[in-house]
């Protein structure tokens, strides 16, 4: 269970920069933060495969000599949630680091803050002005994304049978590892997914794919009984 957000910008050092800043600063809040580098930065356009691992929160850093890919990183990470910032990934939402105007210029809707490296920067980017953001306005802006990942896995009842006031108070308290999205009372779980034995939290509208396929494929199977109520599925994907 994680929330991915990537760091980007034209200039390295000022992206492992911002990305230590940013990765102790959520670390000291109680989240539970990886940071992940390319260890290669002529590989950079292959935004997929990353080297290096490095979990602020226990002060670890792994390096290994096989390419990986963000799924297969989750086995570094605790089974908790977990917000992991990866060096010049753009695919998710993420923060650009600004040192030119060009930076500025290329940030997208994915992008939920541009921190400048300079006075001169935020003359440059009236367009993108409502992005241009300090350190904390950054941190604020990784929380909320971080909340709305875990806020799509709750019934969004405000029932209280949770023993929080809300579920934003229990989103809160998952993103600091100290619940998990099963604690949500109302959450109706048509489909429980475990993937290498970690429990893969789904969204109500995920689910009810999952339903549709597994009902279409049990329609065309010989021997299945006509409606059934409960399956259980066990694949080995080697």
């Amino acid at each position: 269970m994680k929330t991915v957000i990537g760091v980007v910008g034209s200039r390295r050092e000022a992206r492992l920069k911002l990305m230590h800043i940013l990765g102790n600063k959520l670390a000291n809040k109680g989240y539970n933060v990886a940071l992940v580098f390319q260890d290669d930065y002529n590989s950079i356009r292959d935004s997929n495969v990353f080297l290096v691992v490095d979990v602020v929160s226990s002060s670890t850093f792994i390096r290994v000599n096989s390419k990986l890919s963000l799924n297969d990183i989750k086995g570094f990470i605790p089974g908790k949630w977990c917000l992991v910032l990866v060096e010049g990934y753009k695919a998710a939402p993420h923060v650009v680091v600004a040192s030119s105007e060009a930076d500025v210029n290329g940030a997208d809707a994915r992008s939920i803050a541009i921190v400048p490296l300079s006075d001169d920067i935020k003359h440059l980017a009236a367009p993108q002005m409502s992005k241009i953001v300090d350190i904390n306005e950054a941190l604020k802006a990784i929380h909320e994304v971080m909340l709305g990942d875990i806020m799509k896995l709750l019934a969004l009842e405000n029932c209280g049978e949770c023993g929080f006031n809300n579920c934003r108070a229990l989103a809160e308290a998952i993103a600091r590892g100290e619940e998990d999205p099963v604690k949500c009372i109302k959450r109706r779980e048509s489909v429980k997914l475990v993937v290498d034995g970690e429990l893969v939290p789904l969204n109500q509208f995920t689910s009810k794919m999952f339903v549709q396929v597994l009902k279409g494929l049990l329609s065309i199977l010989k021997g299945v009984p006509k409606g059934p109520k409960k399956i259980f599925l066990e694949a080995d994907l080697h």
